[in-house]
């Protein structure tokens, strides 16, 4: 059985499942509105013209892993300033970090590490577009299958993979993995990710995170008090 990672660009964007094709949580800061088969279709739009424009400034913002050339998962990163829904979610990403989005994984190859080979993926992205960390928001709502966290990776997901809590919120708290000291790095993406397996299978057999999507933005808003 061959695992390869390649770049996801516009064109293998068909390559993801329906709804995450058409999904633009992150691309936008508004819940769709009109018929489900036009949502539908706006949301590829968007979703295409959103990827365009971001790999056209700042490279392919997505890697996809294969199995035996079928594909079989995906992760969706970018800087902060190029994800209209970080605008939403109270907690400003920092200027030398990637954001990551998505990392899902198709349910028939769960509990195989191709979550491992993802996030493994990204932060050799990072690294080598010179960012200082790879951040991501947490969800502490459901997640995994939960609504309304089902965009937003589980805050437990990350911390077991090696991202400590950075600003705090009620709901989505932004976390931090940092790349500053080669040799940290390295345990992150070498062998220190071994001792994460067991914690990204057991995610990996939970629902995808980004298969159905929360609509309604005012439970992204921040909370005060």
């Amino acid at each position: 059985m061959s695992r390869r990672v390649h770049d996801l660009t516009l064109g293998n964007l068909d390559d993801l499942p329906g709804a995450c094709r058409s999904c633009v949580f992150w691309e936008t800061t508004r819940a769709g509105r009109g018929a489900r088969a036009g949502r539908a279709a706006a949301g590829r739009s968007a979703k295409e013209a959103w990827w365009q424009a971001t790999q056209l400034e700042w490279g392919s913002p997505g890697k996809a892993v294969y199995v035996d050339d079928r594909f079989a998962g995906y992760a969706s990163f970018a800087p902060a300033a190029q994800v209209p829904r970080v605008r939403k979610l109270g907690n400003g990403c920092s200027k030398d970090a990637v954001l990551l989005m998505t990392l899902w994984t198709e349910p028939g190859h769960r509990g195989e590490g191709l979550a491992t080979l993802l996030l493994h993926s990204v932060l050799r992205e990072t690294h080598r577009r010179g960012a200082r960390a790879l951040e991501s928001y947490g969800s502490r709502v459901g997640g995994m299958g939960g609504v309304p966290g089902d965009c937003v990776l589980p805050e437990s997901f990350l911390r077991a993979s090696g991202f400590q809590l950075w600003r705090d919120h009620a709901l989505y708290p932004l976390l931090r993995l940092d790349l500053r000291q080669t040799a940290r790095w390295q345990r992150s993406v070498g062998s220190a990710v071994e001792g994460v397996i067991a914690a990204l299978a057991r995610r990996e057999r939970s629902p995808a995170p980004s298969f159905r999507c929360a609509p309604a933005d005012r439970r992204l808003e921040p909370t005060t008090g």
